[in-house]
């Protein structure tokens, strides 16, 4: 039954009273879901519950606190070089609903793409918005968090536990995870700089013998080691 209501974000809310909703939520639930006041619908706020709530004409009345089991045991963080045009959309989206936790964007030495303060922003804000509505829709129970970090000496700084796909002769450590989290690099359309193969050393890991787009990396990878139990 949890599974089949329809979901809102709201971080913070908390069962003890009526729930505010704010004015796109209730748009959405009333406009585009056409639910009328007493529809069931489901308030995560973000912290891995679930409130059951009654619908009214501007507020959602609790009913009761479930703890849903669909957040991934595996805390999987993808650090993605910036790619060109929309791709970073659709790896973000497909990447939530897999169960991602995290997502690192940097600029690596064949990043086409360059953004500045101000796109940065609104890059970040849009991203947070798909994140979320995929979120919703895949039943999750808490919102991925985003991060702008400058490079990939950056990434591998902050995330010793990083293994970076790569498309070098001869690699053959498969993809795996051997603790509770994981960060897995994936680089830019034109592949690695011969400066960034130095930085990787044996961090790199192969998904097989062929190669994937940009935007299929990312997912193909969350999906090796998220879709198999954790």
């Amino acid at each position: 039954m949890l599974r089949s209501l329809p979901r809102v974000f709201i971080p913070g809310a908390t069962p003890n009273g009526p729930i505010d909703l704010p004015k796109e939520e209730l748009d959405k639930l009333r406009k585009v879901l056409r639910l009328s006041p007493g529809a069931e619908i489901a308030v995560l706020p973000n912290d891995g519950t679930l409130i059951q709530c009654r619908l009214q004409p501007h507020h959602a009345d609790p009913i009761a606190v479930h703890l849903p089991d669909t957040e991934p045991r595996l805390h999987v963080t993808l650090a993605q070089a910036l790619p060109k045009g929309d791709k970073l959309d659709e790896i973000v989206r497909a990447c939530t609903e897999i169960g991602v936790s995290r997502f690192l964007l940097f600029s690596s030495d064949r990043t086409i793409v360059k953004w500045d303060e101000r796109k940065t922003l609104d890059r970040v804000s849009r991203l947070q918005a798909i994140a979320r509505e995929a979120a919703e829709v895949s039943f999750r129970t808490r919102l991925p968090e985003f991060a702008v970090v400058t490079n990939l000496a950056a990434v591998l700084r902050a995330c010793p536990e990083a293994v970076v796909l790569s498309e070098v002769e001869g690699i053959s450590p498969s993809l795996s995870a051997s603790g509770e989290a994981v960060t897995i690099v994936v680089g830019p359309e034109g592949g690695w700089s011969q400066i960034e193969l130095k930085l990787i050393g044996n961090r790199g890991v192969t998904l097989g013998p062929r190669v994937l787009r940009v935007d299929h990396a990312g997912p193909a990878a969350a999906a090796i080691l998220l879709l198999q139990g954790h």
